[in-house]
């Protein structure tokens, strides 16, 4: 198996037309990290994601070629080659100089981001159901740590605030990318988003 890297940085469009699909961005969730150095057959991530195995086939391929996944083992398994992946990377983040050429630059690359935040705001709420449904989560359980924590609001504030606030929440996501994994720890799912738009 190949070298599998710390931190992924996307600087390119392809890449980030691969984590534009809500069911590779569900794959990459599904596989987790490679700290616990688990690995899954397409059969294994169809029963995990609730898919069929042959619509994976082809999301599998698209992310491997992206290097955003890992061929770990090949085997043949009653005369059939069975491939098991992992993800080439603990974290994976978008270059902030890409962001800023994306946001100035292209349609074609504005909607291939805005594709990424469409596929992260439905596989996150994906999760969250499955999770509500599966009594794996309650919002209102007892347990403050547990209980989730949502918040969409929309807020007027003086622009020295509105800075402060905006530097905060940049360095909460920069402190949480920095963890390192813990195979023993605890999952934890976030969707961070904050903007000030131009009035």
């Amino acid at each position: 198996m190949d070298e599998v890297q710390d931190v992924r940085i996307v600087e390119d469009v392809e890449t980030l037309k691969a984590l534009s699909d809500p069911l590779r961005l569900g794959i990459l969730q599904a596989m987790g990290g490679p700290a616990d150095g688990r690995t899954w057959t397409a059969k294994e991530l169809a029963r995990e994601l609730g898919e069929p195995q042959t619509k994976l086939y082809r999301h599998l391929k698209h992310l491997e070629e992206a290097g955003l996944i890992l061929v770990a083992e090949t085997r043949l398994v009653s005369g059939i080659v069975e491939q098991r992946y992992a993800p080439a990377q603990r974290s994976i983040q978008l270059s902030r100089g890409f962001l800023a050429a994306t946001a100035a630059g292209e349609e074609e690359v504005r909607d291939v981001a805005f594709g990424l935040v469409r596929s992260a705001l439905a596989s996150f709420e994906t999760e969250l159901a499955a999770a509500l449904r599966a009594g794996r989560i309650r919002l209102d359980d007892e347990d403050e740590v547990r209980r989730p924590v949502v918040m969409v609001a929309d807020f007027r504030l003086p622009a020295d605030r509105a800075r402060h606030y905006q530097e905060r929440l940049r360095q909460l996501v920069e402190e949480i990318g920095d963890e390192p994994a813990d195979p023993e720890g605890v999952p934890l799912h976030a969707l961070l988003a904050m903007y000030r738009p131009d009035e």
